[in-house]
């Protein structure tokens, strides 16, 4: 499915961007803590 409005297209990318960002973060910031946990260790 195709939007007609070239607009829609363009929301849903940035929405997708922005999870993958989300997602992205809180992957780097679990590696950070496992990275501190052993270090600690």
């Amino acid at each position: 499915m195709v939007p007609s409005d070239p607009r829609q297209m363009t929301m849903l990318s940035q929405t997708e961007v922005l999870i993958a960002l989300v997602v992205a973060a809180h992957a780097g910031v679990l590696a950070v803590r496992l990275c501190f946990s052993l270090y600690k260790a």
